[in-house]
């Protein structure tokens, strides 16, 4: 079983070398497609160029200064304290230390202090996504709506939310 990384460090910037490790990241994950990865790399992108005016916001977790696990979340727009979690995921070979949940309660906190209520995660009802759907019903989020062949056919989207 692994342990929980000892020298974790979390920070709320993106950086240029972030591109290349969010790109890692996801992709090692095994749960995204290929034509998803870019759209990851994209938002990360996005807040380089234009700050906090891209609306979206990050929290990055390093472990011994290797960026590892990250999470990607902004206001939904034409709301006034509604939150989207668009990413989070975190290296397949630092899965399972905790570091997820880590990122999960740092962006809770983040949005908190940003004046937001509740957030909104958006999943997949694929088989391989069980661990991903355990993870949010274990960290108090409520699966609120269920859409059949959303993402394809027999690939329905799940929404959890969590009232802060």
């Amino acid at each position: 079983m692994k342990t929980e990384p000892k020298n974790v460090t979390i920070r709320f910037e993106v950086i240029t070398s972030d591109l290349l490790a969010v790109e890692k990241i996801v992709s090692s994950s095994g749960f995204f497609r290929p034509d998803e990865v870019p759209v990851a790399i994209d938002l990360v992108t996005e807040r380089l160029e234009k700050g906090a005016e891209s609306g979206y916001e990050f929290v990055i977790a390093e472990v011994d200064g290797l960026t590892v696990a990250y999470a990607c979340f902004g206001l939904i727009p034409c709301t006034l304290y509604s939150y989207d979690l668009y990413w989070i995921a975190t290296h397949e070979d630092y899965r399972g230390q905790g570091l997820g949940k880590i990122v999960l309660r740092e962006v809770e906190k983040a949005i908190t202090t940003l004046g937001g209520k509740t957030i909104y995660v958006e999943t997949s009802y694929l088989p391989n996504y069980e661990p991903t759907r355990a993870f949010y019903l274990k960290n108090n989020y409520i699966e609120k709506a269920r859409f059949e062949d959303f993402y394809n056919d027999g690939d329905d989207k799940v929404v959890y939310i969590k009232k802060l």
